[in-house]
């Protein structure tokens, strides 16, 4: 699967059933982030972001492909991708065929 394809994937899939089920990154990710800051608050000295969340768990799918290759783990990276964009610009991104 070329990169384009793993985009698209990712695209379908964090715009739809990734949506359904968690709502939009903006919601899930600060949520995440809530809970992380507070599991961690003794030894942080600044809270964690959305996009915090969004860049570890692309390190995170980074992680697992340098241990075994797999296409889901590019296609979430891609995805988390995505979900830090929207994050960073507040529009949530188009696919291919919605531009």
């Amino acid at each position: 699967m070329n990169s384009e394809n793993l985009s698209e994937k990712s695209l379908e899939l964090i715009l739809g059933d990734r949506n359904d089920s968690y709502g939009t990154p903006a919601d899930d990710f600060n949520g995440i982030a809530l809970i992380w800051s507070g599991i961690l608050n003794q030894k942080l000295k600044d809270e964690i972001t959305g996009e915090d969340v969004a860049l570890m768990m692309v390190g995170l799918k980074l992680r697992r492909e340098a241990h075994r290759a797999k296409e889901d783990n590019l296609v979430d990276a891609h995805g988390y991708l995505h979900c830090l964009q929207w994050l960073r610009t507040g529009l949530r991104p188009a696919r291919g065929y919605e531009q």
